[in-house]
């Protein structure tokens, strides 16, 4: 048997993350929401807050099955590039695990990266469900406006929702991260800095915050200060798959600046990391080029010229880059 709505009606005042969220599928409209009845035998090796999770209700579907949480007996151990823990169900069809320390772990499709996402599951369960609340009119239908043309939240909306995960699980990595994205794509860049800073204070070795940090400092002209977080993100995790990525945008900014020891080494360690970036590198600026996107294909070849500025083929396409930008080409 399985239930729609739990104990408690409408109120919010129980004292545990399960019981609040049985608490809200409760006053959920119909359909929205389903939740198995509560387990009985559970693996006495899961972290408590996992146990806590299900011994309040064994396996969800809520909002569609944006959050799936899987029976109990289908939880299966795994361990999955560098991430060890129990398989738990998804969220938005990205995989979910729980480790040893009830951490979060995010299996992002796109990426195909596995990314810190929270700290407690359960207080992270709780926060992601008030977070999905925010897409939602009362009747249970989308409500308008809250999703850009590729189908994503947009960045007002995805605050919302970031700082809902926070305010719950407030030193979940991943939910930091997208609410410090989703403040500089509103122009608040200095607010989305603090939470990067926050960020990679807490977890150094979250690569892609510092790389966002570099960003920043990049457009806002500090390029010494870029260069030092990006040679951090390129140094975040020891044998990362996208650390030859980072030391060639290293090495992109120790040429703007001119400081040409630090762009050879830079360049060096970028190549032995991933021998044929700067030949995608110009490749991608030629497809730029052709799509018409400027801006884009100037970083691309100067970041393939910063790996191999003697490459002549790098030298003509930038020209060629250059004399659109100066005739005005969009």
């Amino acid at each position: 048997m399985s239930r729609k709505r739990g104990p408690g009606g409408s109120s919010d005042t129980s004292s545990t993350p399960a019981e609040r969220v049985l608490a809200m599928v409760a006053r959920a409209p119909g359909g929205l929401h389903w939740l198995g009845e509560p387990a009985r035998l559970l693996d006495a090796a899961w972290p408590d807050s996992l146990v806590e999770v299900y011994r309040a209700f064994d396996g969800a579907s809520l909002f569609h099955e944006a959050v799936v949480l899987v029976p109990a007996t289908q939880v299966r151990r795994r361990a999955d590039a560098g991430v060890s823990g129990y398989a738990v169900g998804s969220l938005d069809g990205d995989d979910l695990v729980v480790d040893d320390r009830a951490r979060v772990w995010r299996h992002e499709q796109d990426s195909g990266e596995w990314l810190p996402e929270g700290e407690r599951f359960d207080r992270w369960l709780l926060g992601v469900i008030e977070a999905q609340e925010v897409l939602y009119e009362r009747d249970g239908e989308f409500a308008d406006e809250v999703f850009d043309d590729s189908g994503e939240p947009v960045p007002e909306v995805s605050e919302r929702m970031q700082r809902r995960i926070l305010k719950r699980d407030r030193d979940a990595p991943g939910p930091r991260w997208r609410l410090a994205r989703a403040l500089v794509q509103q122009g608040k860049v200095e607010a989305g800095r603090d939470q990067l800073e926050t960020l990679v204070a807490a977890r150094p070795e979250f690569a892609w915050a510092w790389y966002d940090l570099a960003r920043i400092s990049e457009s806002l002209g500090a390029l010494e200060q870029a260069l030092d977080e990006m040679e951090a993100a390129a140094t975040a995790q020891p044998g990362y798959e996208h650390a030859g990525f980072f030391w060639a945008q290293a090495a992109r900014l120790a040429r703007a600046l001119g400081d040409e020891a630090r762009r050879q080494a830079c360049a060096d360690r970028a190549r032995a990391d991933a021998p044929d970036l700067a030949a995608g590198q110009r490749e991608g600026a030629q497809a730029s080029l052709d799509e018409g996107d400027l801006d884009a294909a100037l970083e691309l070849v100067e970041t393939a010229l910063a790996l191999s500025p003697r490459d002549l083929v790098a030298v003509d396409l930038r020209a060629r880059i250059q004399a659109r930008r100066e005739a005005g080409d969009d």
